[in-house]
């Protein structure tokens, strides 16, 4: 299965990406270690964010092909991005789910503030996106990592994507 964390800078996805990729012995794919990779740290233009989401989208299909839980971890903003990934998975017949990962601000600004190991955003950052957010309207599971353990998180998921 694929299940795909997303929201906005500091709201706890590579923390529960991490966790939840762990426990499902899966394959983790991170914007943030995938544009380092891609030598793009620093670059957040379109066609940048573009390269970063396909070399995502291009080790989410090999993930499918070897049958692999995978979990990835971006912000997936733009409603496009997230029915590129959703369409993708269906055509190959494998399941997809979304998960949102929601802070209050006041938890954000104190996280992002804190140096992290690949992300660069910082608060202007998170403002910017937060600007541009893209509301997916179809069903999703919403967790908020500042009032729920990460057990708790954890087995919210799992319990939403049916996992025994």
């Amino acid at each position: 299965m694929i299940i795909i964390i997303f929201g906005l800078p500091g709201s706890g996805k590579t923390f529960l990406a991490g966790a939840l990729a762990l426990r499902l012995n899966g394959l983790l794919i991170s914007s943030d270690k995938v544009r380092n990779d891609l030598k793009k740290r620093g670059q957040y233009d379109k066609k940048s964010k573009h390269i970063v989401y396909r070399s995502m989208l291009t080790a989410m299909i090999s993930a499918i092909k070897d049958e692999q839980n995978t979990v990835l971890d971006a912000t997936f903003q733009e409603d496009h991005i997230r029915k590129l990934f959703l369409e993708t998975a269906m055509k190959l017949q494998y399941p997809l789910y979304f998960i949102e990962m929601r802070a209050s601000e006041e938890t954000i600004k104190e996280r992002i503030s804190k140096k992290r190991v690949d992300s660069e955003a910082d608060f202007e950052v998170y403002l910017k996106i937060k600007e541009e957010f893209e509301p997916m309207q179809d069903g999703h599971l919403v967790l908020y990592s500042d009032q729920e353990t990460s057990d708790t998180m954890i087995d919210s998921v799992l319990t939403h994507i049916g996992y025994q």
